[in-house]
């Protein structure tokens, strides 16, 4: 059965800002809590966008990752020969961690899912 209701047909969250759409944003964990953070992120501007993402780790760390898009252009995060962000986080898999997002304005909270490496194209994050 098909639905008329609009969805993101993937494993992570997506987010959309007025200049930034964020999609498939996940952390990839290990059995001892070591993580990464991937995701795409596309720049609805015609001029250079510079992102920020900001978490916490369990040890009570503040993270941030800065990301520059290009104009009308896309930056994935541990994709296509970038590196995702590395942390330690000890809620298991199957766990949201909140991530905030902001390109320009006030940060935006995401919900991020934990993921393992149960399927095939997550093992690569944490091996």
């Amino acid at each position: 059965m098909a639905s008329l209701d609009p969805y993101s047909p993937s494993d992570g969250v997506q987010v959309d800002l007025p200049e930034l759409k964020a999609r498939n944003v996940l952390f990839v964990s290990d059995a001892e809590g070591n993580s990464v953070l991937i995701g795409s992120f596309l720049n609805t501007t015609d001029a250079t966008l510079v992102a920020q993402l900001e978490t916490m780790d369990s040890n009570g760390e503040v993270v941030f990752t800065d990301i520059t898009i290009p104009a009308e252009g896309k930056f994935d995060l541990g994709y296509n020969g970038t590196e995702g962000k590395r942390l330690f986080l000890t809620e298991l898999p199957g766990s949201m961690h909140p991530v905030y997002i902001r390109a320009g304005g006030d940060p935006t909270e995401m919900l991020v899912p934990i993921l393992d490496g149960t399927l095939e194209e997550y093992r690569p994050f944490i091996d």
